[in-house]
């Protein structure tokens, strides 16, 4: 497999590092990894979106939820935007949340929000200092981790995604929870 850099080219080494990312075409069975965990790994978080509210985890428990990991430097990224928005449309059992992983005025994030049509909510995290859930998602831009409704990790992809591999990701999550 070919690995390559998507990179801000403002960043430190040491950031830059934390940034790779792996240019893909929407997942294949192989590139998808699926994970097994209890009830007792479930995902928790507090973040904070773009209007400065805080956004738990916990208020989207009985939703699947889609986190993708992005930053508006990301070329495979921002291609990947308009299948997000398509995807969170027409699903209304799935909520995506869009974690903005890099160092950015929330002014330049909202104006990347509405010029995209991002119709999803964005939070932001400390990307120096990292939640522990989230030190994944920023090992490679973009990736998109499914959770169930209970909130535990189900699938994970690592490059950009399209609307029909987000849809596999989802309804092989659902049909592997309901055995």
């Amino acid at each position: 497999m070919l690995l390559t850099a998507c990179q801000n080219t403002e960043q430190s080494p040491e950031q830059s590092a934390k940034q790779n990312t792996t240019e893909a075409k929407p997942p294949t069975p192989s590139q998808t990894n699926e994970v097994a965990q209890d009830s007792s790994d479930a995902l928790n978080f507090n973040l904070t979106n773009l209007q400065g509210e805080d956004v738990q985890a916990a208020d989207f428990r009985g939703k699947w939820l889609v986190l993708n990991y992005w930053a508006t430097w990301c070329a495979p990224c921002r291609d990947e935007m308009p299948e997000l928005v398509k995807f969170q449309e027409s699903n209304t059992d799935v909520q995506v949340l869009g974690i903005a992983y890099e160092d950015s005025a929330i002014e330049k994030l909202q104006s990347f929000v509405k010029d995209f049509n991002i119709n999803y909510p964005i939070l932001t995290i400390d990307v120096y200092n990292p939640p522990a859930f989230a030190e994944e998602g920023g090992l490679g831009l973009p990736t998109t981790i499914v959770y169930n409704k209970e909130g535990i990790k189900h699938k994970k992809h690592m490059g950009p995604i399209d609307y029909a591999g987000l849809m596999e990701m989802v309804e092989k999550s659902a049909h592997n929870s309901a055995e």
